[in-house]
């Protein structure tokens, strides 16, 4: 045997293919076993006859990198590409040859392998990785990586984020069926955005997404928005379902600013976030004022337990005026909150979100503190003892260490309960909560002024004021101005304001910005006014300070 024929005999007993390629397109094989499998039994071939068994999704590329008029001497080529076989299934294999030149002549060596069982872990791992298990969608991770790609191709798109509503509530065993019908439903309810090439994944339960192409105006995608959330709506009432029924949408256009994938996620989400505490379309874009607002929610409430944390907050004192002398007979203690970066906070703002954080006990606390602090200065400087007015929300309320907590509080700033005016909104009254009504009548009897706030503001009817333990009512502002223009509703609060002086309960009116409104309220027989009118909240230094001596005179002209 010569030492060709060993040569061959190696490769054919090795479960690679070996090959020579010359500059005519002629293929000599070798170890005809391995090449067997696809049907292939001669030596020779032409590069043709092996095209043709090549996968219609590689032959391009696999054409391109054999071109042997196109490579250089020493340059190398490595591929994975499907081969049809005998059994009409295509067999992964990797291809790594050389170019070599010899005697003017380029020809190309290499050897083939079969690769079939690699790319089906990786197959396996790129499912696992990139597609979500229970519904087949791509996932989180994928949308980053297809982000990342498109801004890489320096290409712009849009993202859809959508959050389901009344998802979390649903029981646990009926959550396989609905979130199949969910995932359907939305695939189906999506093609909305069809003109787009859109892409679905699926974030979490209850969050998906949409990356689509960019579109040169953003109106499109919103009505595309309010489709899908027509036709999702529909398809889920037609199979019953009454939870998770309703869609929120945020809409981030890509900007080109340079924010990493996740970021952007996260400023979709957020917008979504924010569409779905809308009471009006539910669908918000974050660009221009909406931007701004979906900044500054989130601002504060990432931001809010530090300012809790590091006691930034701030107090304000707005006086509360005795109508029959003119003089301070209280202070509304106000939280507030400047921020470097967004400025003033107002308590509308971050106070809701206290209490949906968990933070509103805690706040409250710091103001309750603040407040006495203030007030004992302010009697021990002025001579004075009037009282101040504290807001407490119901959460506050609720918790059972509340009362001997803002006692203890009171009494080692050496200030008496009799000084302190607990404020409450009159939600406590629609919620007729026992555990609420039981704490009233503890505090009552630790001897705190207790003060409905914004009564007129909701629902609150007089017989379920006087089921509590109020020693105050305050008139909500917008129950004050209606009372200036409307002849009824002046009739009403005159007659509240009488009923309220033969219970000795007092009265407070707020939002008094004019003379007009202090002479009609003092005529009704009002004994505290609080508004602009008086003054705006005021720093500790311009309370210390604060004099209503006009006021005073145009109180006691009113009376002559």
């Amino acid at each position: 045997m010569t030492h060709k024929s060993r040569l061959l005999n190696v490769f054919d007993a090795c479960q690679e293919g070996f090959f020579h390629i010359d500059s005519k397109g002629s293929v000599t094989l070798y170890n005809q076993e391995f090449y067997k499998q696809f049907g292939i039994n001669s030596q020779h071939i032409h590069l043709s006859e092996w095209y043709h068994r090549v996968h219609e999704e590689d032959a391009d590329l696999v054409k391109l990198k054999i071109d042997i008029g196109l490579l250089e001497e020493g340059q190398r080529l490595s591929s994975h590409y499907r081969m049809l076989d005998t059994s009409g299934e295509y067999v992964w294999i990797e291809r790594n040859a050389v170019c070599l030149l010899e005697n003017g002549e380029k020809y190309i060596v290499g050897h083939h392998r079969d690769i079939s069982d690699k790319k089906k872990i990786e197959s396996f791992l790129n499912n696992t990785a990139f597609y979500d298990s229970f519904s087949g969608l791509f996932n989180l991770r994928k949308l980053f990586l297809d982000i990342d790609a498109l801004k890489s191709q320096k290409e712009t798109f849009n993202i859809v984020y959508i959050k389901i509503g009344n998802l979390q509530s649903m029981p646990d065993e009926l959550s396989s069926g609905l979130v199949t019908d969910i995932v359907n439903n939305l695939k189906i309810a999506t093609l909305s955005f069809a003109d787009y090439s859109p892409t679905l994944y699926r974030i979490n339960m209850s969050d998906y997404a949409v990356l689509m192409q960019r579109s040169d105006s953003i109106a499109p995608i919103v009505k595309a928005c309010f489709e899908t959330s027509s036709d999702y709506g529909e398809l889920m009432y037609e199979q019953g379902h009454l939870l998770a029924n309703k869609l929120s949408f945020g809409i981030y256009p890509d900007t080109g600013q340079e924010l990493d994938s996740d970021e952007i996620v996260s400023l979709a989400s957020r917008t979504c976030l924010y569409a779905a505490q809308s009471k009006s379309t539910h669908i918000e874009v974050y660009h221009g004022n909406t931007q701004s607002r979906i900044d500054r929610f989130f601002y504060i409430e990432n931001e809010l337990k530090n300012v809790l944390r590091d006691r930034k907050l701030s107090v304000k004192y707005h006086p509360i005026i005795c109508a029959q002398t003119g003089n301070v007979q209280s202070f509304e203690a106000l939280a507030r909150w400047k921020s470097p970066s967004f400025g003033h906070i107002f308590p509308d703002e971050f106070i809701p979100v206290a209490e949906q954080k968990g933070l509103i006990v805690e706040l409250g606390y710091i103001v309750f503190e603040k407040a006495c602090h203030f007030i004992k200065q302010y009697n021990d400087s002025n001579g004075s003892n009037i009282s101040i007015n504290i807001n407490v929300s119901v959460l506050q309320l609720l918790n059972k260490n509340f009362p001997d907590n803002i006692r203890k509080m009171a009494t080692q700033i050496g200030l008496s309960p009799a000084n302190i005016v607990l404020e409450m909104t009159e939600t406590f009254l629609l919620d007729e909560n026992k555990n609420a009504r039981d704490q009233l009548k503890l505090l009552k009897n630790m001897g705190f002024t207790l003060s409905l706030d914004d009564f007129g503001a909701g629902f609150s009817s007089v017989n379920s004021f006087f089921d509590f333990a109020f020693n105050q009512i305050k008139i909500d502002r917008t129950f004050a101005m209606k009372a200036i223009a409307d002849e009824a509703s002046s009739q009403y609060l005159e007659f509240l304001v009488g009923l309220c002086k033969s219970k000795n309960i007092s009265v407070v009116i707020e939002g008094i910005e004019d003379s007009q409104m202090m002479n009609k309220f003092c005529d009704m027989g009002a004994g505290l006014l609080q508004g602009y009118w008086f003054a705006k909240p005021l720093s500790i230094a311009s309370a210390f300070y604060y004099n209503p001596t006009e006021t005073a005179k145009l109180l006691q002209e009113n009376r002559k």
